[in-house]
């Protein structure tokens, strides 16, 4: 009976999606335009990522200036991730890769058609023989090689499963679809990861997905809830042009709705706000999950609502993430609102004179073009008063 009873259990464990991160600020970010990150921000990034508890960082391209002394730098911090490069599939850049100790190896290969012959110039099988003998060398240096599929999306699926059979039999571990130009959308992505998994059920499958649409975040969540066991991340979504899904974005969506609770959330800001000002990127006021006016309020429905139950309006507590709740009045408020903010703020006003109070916050907030303080609503208050 107990070794029945742990087979079940070792059956539904197995049926449980494990999901991992992979973040690629340093490969996949830096190619945002005008971001340049030297030695000793790039080591700060990884430690951050690190201390956060991202399972792997993609250190950079081969060839790279200074990768093999970031790689052994980051390698000291107290609970290092895993490590890899991103390289194409090229002789060359397999055995620069080969110098670097126990790193694994991401190899790019473009599988859509307009790819192959207007990018590479090459056949689709002649492209199937190269794979299979350049993943075949570099499965003799890496501990894990990953077969990127560049501009999957695009791509055939038959083309697609049968350059992963091949590759799988020359030595890869991982499969990697690449949404290289952000078409796809979330239902997509749920078909192309099942179809992996299914064709290859023993092999991890990662998702790596553009944001030219917007849809970046929700289909690096829907490929991790599809069956992938990885997502490509990188911290504020950078990347080439509209980026690709956000780490923090992604990481507070695991961490509070798929209770994946062994990251450090607590630190998403700091790392946030410190890629930012190296980046020479601005942080919108209420971006999700980081920005800092996230959590303040204005609706008299939700200020209301607020006030009897936070978790009636707020998707996670904003104390989690170093942000804080703030409350003001202005041409949307009501009088619960109104006399719940009041009292907060100890200020008194006779029921009687309540109405005309809220006339004069909307009227003074719509000319502001803002909602009032509560400096500016005793101001109200006191004019008021003495007429």
């Amino acid at each position: 009976m107990r070794a029945l009873a742990l087979y079940q259990v070792e059956r539904f464990l197995h049926l449980i999606p494990v999901m991992r991160l992979m973040d690629t600020t340093l490969r996949e970010g830096i190619q945002r335009w005008g971001v340049y990150f030297p030695f000793r921000v790039r080591r700060e990034i990884v430690r951050y990522l690190a201390e956060i508890g991202i399972e792997e960082v993609e250190l950079g391209v081969v060839g790279e200036e200074r990768l093999r002394g970031l790689l052994l730098s980051c390698r000291r911090f107290p609970h290092p991730p895993t490590f890899s490069v991103w390289l194409r599939l090229r002789k060359e850049d397999i055995e620069k890769a080969a110098r670097l100790p126990e790193v694994g190896f991401n190899l790019s290969v473009p599988v859509s058609e307009l790819q192959i012959r207007r990018r590479l110039r090459l056949d689709p099988g002649t492209l199937l023989k190269k794979t299979e003998e350049l993943i075949s060398l570099a499965a003799r240096y890496s501990p894990c090689v990953t077969l990127g599929l560049e501009d999957a999306s695009r791509a055939e699926e038959s083309f697609i499963l049968q350059i992963c059979r091949v590759s799988l039999a020359a030595g890869a571990r991982r499969i990697r679809i690449s949404d290289t130009l952000g078409l796809l959308h979330p239902l997509e992505v749920i078909r192309l990861v099942e179809l992996l998994k299914k064709a290859f059920p023993e092999t991890e499958v990662g998702f790596h997905g553009h944001n030219d649409f917007g849809l970046a975040t929700a289909n690096a969540v829907a490929a991790l809830l599809g069956g992938a066991d990885w997502v490509d991340v990188s911290v504020l979504g950078l990347g080439e042009r509209a980026g690709i899904a956000s780490l923090e974005e992604v990481l507070a969506y695991l961490y509070f709705r798929q209770k994946c609770q062994h990251y450090r959330l607590e630190l998403l800001p700091k790392l946030s706000h410190y890629v930012a000002w190296q980046a020479g990127e601005v942080i919108p006021e209420f971006r999700p999950v980081v920005g800092r006016k996230l959590f303040y309020c204005e609706s008299g429905l939700h200020v209301d609502g607020l006030k009897k139950a936070p978790e009636l309006y707020e998707p996670f507590p904003p104390e989690l993430l170093g942000l804080k709740r703030k409350f003001s009045l202005g041409a949307k408020s009501g009088r619960a609102a109104l006399r719940a903010l009041l009292k907060e703020w100890q200020l008194d006003c006779p029921e009687e004179k309540l109405g005309h109070l809220l006339r004069e916050i909307r009227r003074r907030a719509s000319e502001l073009g803002r909602p009032l303080g509560p400096e500016e609503i005793k101001h109200l208050l006191d004019s008021l008063q003495q007429k």
